[in-house]
C-alpha cells in the first residue's frame, strides 16, 4: 500500500509541474508564491527602452509574488516583438522577500529590407504591404504577416500561385530582410458554373457573383481569379438563399485550372436544403404596445417564409416605434426558435425589454468654433422638455453629416437611465466651407468655357469685419449657414456671370430667401442673344419632404447679329426687350442625396406668369418635373446599382404670346440623348424666301420621359449607366412627334476631377422626325486647375 501511495504522490508532483507555470530560477528550497516582492529589476536591454519593458510588467514592488501574473508578465513582453528570450531569476534577501529580475535578449534588429523577384509589384507598393523598416527588430510573426500579404497583392492582380519566402541566412549573417518573391501566372476565369440548383435558375445565381469572367475586350474586367472573392461570391449566393426561406443554403465553390494553369472554371456547388416557414410568433416583455399591434408592425406572418432579412427588418421597425415615442434605452432581439418534432418550422420569438420613456433635457453644442449655435440646432427636431424621439437623434446626425458645413457630426444621449430628462450632446468638426476655384470645361451642348468659382458655404451677411486681418483671414462674414457665391464662366459659345445670396432659414424661421443676379450671352444658329436681369424668390418648408416658393424675375434680353435667313420667330423678338414673371413652385422631395440618389423621389409642379410685373409679353407658363429612383442591389462594399426614371411636362398657355427665347427646347446631353442641342421640335419659316427653315424655334408644349440603369464597373470611380430617353416638343399638345433613343455611357470620379465632372454617353434615335438633328455621342467634362 506504501508503495502506491509513493507512485500516486509522484504522478500529482509531475502532474502540477507541467501545469503550472515555468519555475524561477534562484529559489532552491523555498516557495516564492505569495512572498513580497523587495524590487523589480530588468537585465539584458540594449536598444529597447526600460521604461517600454516596465509598462508592461503588473508585477509591482511591495506585491506578493504571484506565478501566474509574471507569466502573463512573459506573454506581455514577448507580443511587444521586440524580445526574443526571456527569463525570470529570484534573489530571495534575508527579510524573507524576493528580487525579481526579467532576464531578456533583445531580438537582432533589421540592417535593411530589400525584395528580388517582383517585377509586376513595384518595391515602394511591396515595402508599403511588408510594414517592417532598418532598425526595427527581426520579428517572425511580422515576416509572415508579411509574406501572406504580398501573396495577397498578387492574388488580387491575378498572379494566383505566387510565393513568397526570405532568405534566413542572409538575414543572421547581415541583417538584411531579403523577400524572394517567385510570381505565379495571370490565372483568368473563363467560365462559371452551378450545380444542385434547382429552386432558382443560373441566370438568378450568377447576377450574385461578383467575380467576373474573362472579356476579350477587358470593359467589365480580365476576369482574374481570387479566392478571396470567390468565397465572398459563396456567401452572396447563401445569403440569397436565406433571404428567401432556405436557412441551411450554402454554396462552395471549387476551381478547376487549365493544363497551363493559366484558365479555371469556377463550379459552385449549391446545397439548398428545405425552405422554413414561419410556425408562430411569441411576444415577451410588452407593455407599452398589444401584441395585435406589434404583429401588424413587424413584417413576418404566420404562414410566411422565414427570412434573417425580414426577422432584422421587424426587429428594426419594432425599435423604431419605441424609439419615437422616448424609451430609447428599449432593447428588442428577435430570434428563432427551431423544434425537431416539427421540421422546416420555425418560431419566432420577440423579446422586448422596454425601459422607461425619457424626456430631452439641455441640448449641448461643441465644435462649432466658427458657425452659430442655431445653425447646428436646426438641422433637429429635438426640444428640451420634448419626449426624446429616439429616431429623432439618428436623422439629426445624418442631416449633419450630410451638410456641406460639417466633416463629421456625432450626436450623444447623456445623463443616468434612472433620470427622466436626458441631457443630449451635439459634436460637430467644421469643414472647409470656403472655395477658390479655377477650371475649364467642354460640353457638347456648351462648348469650351473657363470657370473661376469662389464662394463660401456658410456665410453670414451681418458679420462684418472689425479688422482688416479678420477679412483676409477669412473669420468674417461666416457662421451663419447662409450660401454665397460668385461664379464667371467665360466660353466660346455661352459665357454665363453670376452672383447668388441664399439664406436658408430667414429670421431663424422655416423660410428661405434666394436671390440671383446674372448676365447670359450665346451665339446662337442664326443669332447672338443676351441676358441681364435677376430673381427674388422666397419660400417656405414644410417638414423635411415639402417646400413651397414664389419667384418674381426681370430680364433685358437684347437679340442681335439675326442672319438673313433666319426664322421669323427670331425677327420678331429682335432688339431689346423686358421680360418679367411672377411664379409659384411647390417640391416634394425624398431622395437621399442630391449628388448622387440611390432612394426616393423628387417632384417638383411650377406655374408662372409673365407680364405679371410689367415686361413686353404676357403668357403662362407650367412645367412639371417628376424623378423617382431604386436601389436594385447593393455589393459588399456598399457600391449601389440603381434604375431612375424621370418624366417632365410643359405648356405654355396664350398662344402666338411666347418669344422664340421662352419656348420649350430638347435635344443635347441633360435632355435627349441622341440628338443634338435643340435638335428636336419645331422649325422656322425663313424670313428672306418664306421657306422652311431647319433651325429650331422651340414650342409650347414638352413631354419626356426616360428610364436609367446605372451600375459599378470600377470600384468608386467608373460606373456606366444603360438608359432610353423618349418625347417631344410640338407646337400644340399632342404626341404624334414622338421620338425615341436607347443608349450607353460611363461615369468617371476622381478627387482630382471634382464630385461628378466627367460623363459620356453614345445613344442611337430609334424614332425620329424629319428635320430632327442627330448625334450619337454627347459628352461633359470640367476639370479644375
Amino acid at each position: 500500500m506504501s508503495r502506491l501511495w509513493t507512485v500516486l504522490a509522484i504522478c500529482v508532483i509531475a502532474v502540477s509541474a507541467i501545469a503550472s507555470p515555468p519555475t524561477a530560477r534562484g529559489v532552491a528550497g523555498i516557495d516564492p508564491e505569495n512572498r513580497p516582492v523587495a524590487d523589480i529589476r530588468v537585465e539584458g536591454l540594449k536598444t529597447v527602452s526600460q521604461q517600454l519593458v516596465l509598462n508592461q510588467i503588473r508585477l509591482k514592488k511591495g506585491d506578493p509574488y504571484a506565478a501566474r501574473i509574471v507569466s502573463s508578465d512573459l506573454k506581455r513582453l514577448q507580443h511587444l516583438n521586440k524580445i526574443g528570450k526571456i527569463d525570470v531569476k529570484l534573489e530571495p534577501q534575508e527579510d524573507g522577500s524576493i528580487v525579481v529580475v526579467y532576464v531578456v535578449e533583445e531580438l537582432p534588429l533589421i540592417a535593411d529590407v530589400k525584395a528580388v523577384g517582383n517585377r509586376k509589384m513595384p518595391d515602394q507598393e511591396l515595402f508599403r504591404l511588408v510594414r517592417l523598416r532598418a532598425g526595427d527588430p527581426v520579428s517572425g510573426f511580422l515576416i509572415e504577416r508579411a509574406k501572406k500579404q504580398i501573396v495577397a497583392a498578387y492574388e488580387k492582380k491575378g498572379h494566383f500561385d505566387t510565393s513568397v519566402s526570405t532568405d534566413d541566412e542572409l538575414l543572421r549573417e547581415s541583417g538584411i530582410l531579403l523577400f524572394q518573391v517567385v510570381e505565379g501566372p495571370t490565372v483568368s476565369i473563363r467560365a462559371f458554373k452551378l450545380e444542385g440548383n434547382k429552386s432558382y435558375t443560373d441566370k438568378q445565381l450568377l447576377s450574385k457573383i461578383r467575380s467576373k469572367k474573362y472579356s476579350f475586350f477587358g470593359l467589365l474586367g480580365k476576369g482574374e481569379l481570387s479566392r478571396q472573392r470567390l468565397r465572398e461570391d459563396g456567401g452572396a449566393l447563401r445569403k440569397f438563399y436565406q433571404n428567401r426561406g432556405y436557412l441551411d443554403a450554402d454554396a462552395f465553390p471549387e476551381i478547376q485550372r487549365s493544363a497551363d494553369g493559366r484558365e479555371a472554371v469556377v463550379t459552385f456547388t449549391i446545397v439548398e436544403g428545405e425552405r422554413y416557414i414561419v410556425d408562430s410568433v411569441v411576444v415577451q416583455g410588452n407593455k407599452v404596445f398589444s401584441k395585435s399591434a406589434i404583429l401588424e408592425m413587424i413584417s413576418l406572418r404566420v404562414g410566411d417564409m422565414f427570412t434573417t432579412r425580414l426577422l432584422g427588418k421587424s426587429r428594426d421597425a419594432l425599435k423604431t416605434e419605441y424609439d419615437r415615442l422616448g424609451f430609447v434605452e428599449s432593447r428588442v432581439t428577435a430570434r428563432p426558435l427551431f423544434n425537431e418534432q416539427r421540421p422546416n418550422r420555425v418560431e419566432v420569438l420577440i423579446a422586448i425589454k422596454e425601459g422607461r420613456p425619457y424626456w430631452v433635457g439641455p441640448i449641448t453644442v461643441k465644435g462649432n468654433d466658427q458657425t452659430q449655435n442655431k445653425v447646428v440646432l436646426r438641422q433637429t427636431t429635438l426640444m428640451p422638455n420634448r419626449v426624446l424621439n429616439g429616431n429623432a437623434i439618428d436623422r439629426t446626425q445624418r442631416r449633419l453629416q450630410a451638410s456641406a458645413l460639417f466633416k463629421r457630426a456625432n450626436v450623444t444621449i447623456l445623463g443616468d437611465i434612472d433620470d427622466t430628462h436626458r441631457p443630449v450632446l451635439i459634436e460637430v468638426e467644421e469643414a472647409n466651407t470656403g472655395s477658390l476655384g479655377f477650371g475649364a470645361g467642354i460640353s457638347s451642348d456648351s462648348g469650351v468655357a473657363g470657370t473661376l468659382n469662389m464662394k463660401q458655404r456658410n456665410f453670414d451677411i451681418l458679420d462684418f469685419p472689425e479688422t482688416i486681418g479678420e477679412f483676409f483671414s477669412g473669420k468674417a462674414f461666416r457662421g451663419a449657414g447662409q450660401s454665397m457665391s460668385i461664379d464667371l464662366q467665360p466660353g466660346d459659345i455661352a459665357s454665363r456671370y453670376s452672383v447668388r445670396f441664399r439664406e436658408p432659414y430667414l429670421f431663424d424661421s422655416s423660410v428661405f430667401l434666394d436671390t440671383t443676379g446674372f448676365f447670359f450671352e450665346r451665339e446662337r444658329t442664326d443669332y447672338d442673344e443676351k441676358r441681364t436681369g435677376g430673381v427674388v424668390g422666397m419660400g417656405q418648408r414644410f417638414g423635411e419632404v415639402y417646400s413651397a416658393s414664389v419667384r418674381g424675375r426681370i430680364e433685358r434680353i437684347d437679340i442681335t447679329d439675326i442672319d438673313a435667313d433666319a426664322p421669323t420667330d427670331v425677327f420678331a423678338v429682335a432688339g431689346d426687350s423686358t421680360i418679367t414673371s411672377l411664379g409659384i413652385s411647390l417640391t416634394r422631395s425624398t431622395v437621399d442625396s442630391g449628388v448622387f440618389p440611390t432612394v426616393g423621389s423628387r417632384l417638383t409642379l411650377a406655374a408662372s406668369r409673365a407680364g405679371a410685373l410689367g415686361g413686353d409679353y404676357d403668357f403662362t407658363r407650367v412645367d412639371i418635373r417628376y424623378h423617382k429612383f431604386w436601389t436594385l442591389e447593393e455589393d459588399f462594399f456598399g457600391r449601389r446599382t440603381t434604375f431612375s426614371a424621370r418624366i417632365r411636362g410643359g405648356v405654355i398657355f396664350d398662344d402666338d404670346k411666347s418669344p422664340v427665347f421662352e419656348r420649350f427646347f430638347a435635344g443635347g446631353h441633360r435632355t435627349f440623348r441622341g440628338f443634338e442641342f435643340r435638335g428636336i421640335g419645331p422649325r422656322g419659316i425663313r424670313a428672306d424666301t418664306g421657306a422652311d427653315n431647319d433651325v429650331a424655334v422651340g414650342g409650347d408644349w414638352l413631354f419626356l420621359f426616360g428610364v436609367e440603369y446605372n451600375f459599378p464597373v470600377y470600384e468608386d470611380v467608373l460606373r456606366a449607366v444603360i438608359f432610353v430617353d423618349t418625347g417631344t416638343v410640338e407646337e400644340d399638345f399632342g404626341f404624334d412627334e414622338y421620338r425615341i433613343s436607347a443608349g450607353a455611357g460611363i461615369r468617371l470620379k476622381t478627387p482630382f476631377l471634382g464630385r461628378a465632372p466627367f460623363a459620356i454617353d453614345i445613344a442611337i434615335p430609334i424614332a425620329k422626325e424629319s428635320g430632327d438633328e442627330t448625334q450619337p455621342v454627347s459628352f461633359s467634362i470640367a476639370i479644375p486647375f
